[in-house]
């Protein structure tokens, strides 16, 4: 997924009108606006680039990303995309993520994953083992593989979770809310042209806006959601019963994250479902 690296509402077709303020009209010095003037917020201003849901799922994902904390001092890691099981594979000891390293074996060179935990702190702190790259992509491909074999009764159960997330109450929550804004905002000007305090009604309508958000993005994880359950449907249907080899980008389209523990993995995909291996 590309991913949006500004939150600016111009891609999803709305508008913050007075962002910036004049100080100065003899120069014509701009400032940002930090309270000089009221703010205003205008949806469907224009076309939107994006829909707002799939800006919302970038944004939750950018998010995601830049906040990255793991291990039991929940140390922030740099999200790192080089390969695909890197800052999703974790360690089941500390919790912190398994890195892709060079491991020199009486002169011969092997790629193994490592837990960055036990890496800089020693084996003291953390005891996870070392994982052959080889045995951690089998792992991988015998968890797909099992998700395929499990054809149409696999499909059953992944249909039965749609059904299981879907928000029709989030979406009339946020129909409320966006009516009772218009009225507020209406409101709003009517008071700032007649120079009357608005600071009251500006924070009312401050809150609705971030409930609104909330739901807004609790509407958009869910909807994500589905996406990813179906198109997991999908690869079944297409692929059942067939053998897969390991394939990164069909690894970054399916999982989710990787758990390593002493004696098995566990592998999450983006559906939800977990395969123990």
């Amino acid at each position: 997924m590309y991913v949006l690296t500004q939150a600016n509402e111009k891609y999803i077709g709305d508008a913050l009108l007075q962002k910036t303020t004049t100080v100065d009209f003899l120069t014509k010095k701009r400032v940002k606006n930090e309270g000089h003037l009221p703010q205003y917020y205008v949806e469907n201003n224009h076309d939107a680039i994006i829909p707002k849901e799939l800006f919302l799922q970038a944004q939750e994902e950018l998010h995601r990303r830049n906040n990255i904390y793991t291990g039991e001092d929940k140390n922030k890691r740099i999200y790192s995309s080089k390969y695909a099981l890197s800052s999703i594979t974790f360690c089941g000891d500390c919790g912190d993520i398994y890195r892709r390293v060079y491991w020199n074996i009486h002169g011969r060179k092997e790629i193994v994953w490592r837990c960055v935990t036990r890496i800089e702190q020693g084996p003291e702190v953390c005891k996870s083992r070392t994982v052959k790259e080889g045995d951690l992509y089998d792992a991988v491909m015998t968890a797909i593989n099992r998700l395929l074999a499990g054809g149409d009764n696999m499909i059953k159960t992944l249909e039965e979770n749609i059904h299981a997330v879907i928000g029709d109450a989030t979406d009339y929550q946020i129909s409320e809310i966006n009516t009772l804004l218009e009225e507020k905002q209406k409101e709003l000007i009517s008071l700032a042209n007649k120079g009357k305090d608005y600071e009251p009604l500006a924070d009312e309508i401050d809150n609705l806006r971030e409930k609104r958000q909330n739901l807004l993005v609790e509407d958009a994880s869910l909807s994500g959601e589905n996406e990813r359950i179906n198109e997991l449907i999908e690869f079944i249907r297409n692929n059942k019963y067939r053998t897969q080899r390991y394939d990164d980008a069909l690894v970054r389209k399916l999982i989710q994250n990787v758990t390593v523990y002493n004696d098995h993995f566990v592998i999450c995909f983006k559906s939800g479902i977990e395969v123990e291996v």
